[in-house]
């Protein structure tokens, strides 16, 4: 694999309706449809994943990544393969639910989830270690079925962000600033086309280069 563009799943209803931060939900691993507003921002995307020239584009085929695959497949003429790992982190019986209704439920959970996502795991969930375990599995899987090729891989927001953790070696417990900042798309360009080394300490130069 010589380079791995990252393009977040787009947004459902739930995104567009503008909450509140306490009225906004934890969609997880929930299946939702895209909104019109998300399919408008993915033909924008489509246009800087043709440029590169894709050979194989990867999502987990749930909750929102699946949709938002099928439409960017479509536009830039691929056939999505999917990868069941990809999948959202699960977050059990925080899912739908609205952040109020978590803070009230769950509220020392919840403000130590914020604080340090890797301190907590949500109720009946997945813990971050045990995602970010699986995530680098299906990287290794990718990279190992693409040598040589661009691959686009389709994730939502926290797989998103596990990923970009990985390729550069930034500490767990740094997921929200990395969430925070990512964008709809990323590009990571391969060094020297080495094997992909998930476990990179931190502060370690990255194998990949985003751009």
């Amino acid at each position: 694999m010589k380079k791995l563009i990252i393009v977040r799943a787009g947004s459902t209803d739930w995104q567009s309706d503008l909450p509140t931060a306490d009225e906004s939900r934890i969609q997880g691993t929930v299946p939702l449809p895209l909104s019109q507003e998300g399919k408008e921002t993915l033909r924008n995307i489509a246009e800087v994943v043709q440029r590169e020239n894709p050979d194989r584009l990867y999502s987990s085929g749930n909750e929102s990544s699946g949709p938002t695959a099928e439409f960017l497949a479509h536009l830039c003429r691929l056939k999505p393969k999917i990868i069941p790992s990809l999948h959202e982190l699960d977050c059990g019986l925080w899912q739908g639910l609205r952040i109020a209704e978590i803070k009230k439920r769950y509220g020392r959970a919840y403000k130590q989830w914020c604080a340090d996502p890797t301190s907590v795991r949500p109720a009946q969930g997945e813990s971050l270690a045990e995602a970010s375990l699986r995530i680098e599995q299906a990287l290794r899987e990718i990279q190992e079925k693409n040598h040589n090729k661009t691959v686009v891989v389709v994730a939502a927001l926290i797989v998103a962000a596990l990923i970009e953790c990985i390729l550069t070696g930034t500490p767990l417990n740094q997921l929200w600033h990395i969430a925070q900042n990512h964008k709809n798309i990323r590009i990571f360009h391969l060094h020297n086309h080495v094997s992909l080394v998930c476990s990179a300490a931190p502060g370690e130069n990255p194998l990949f280069k985003a751009s």
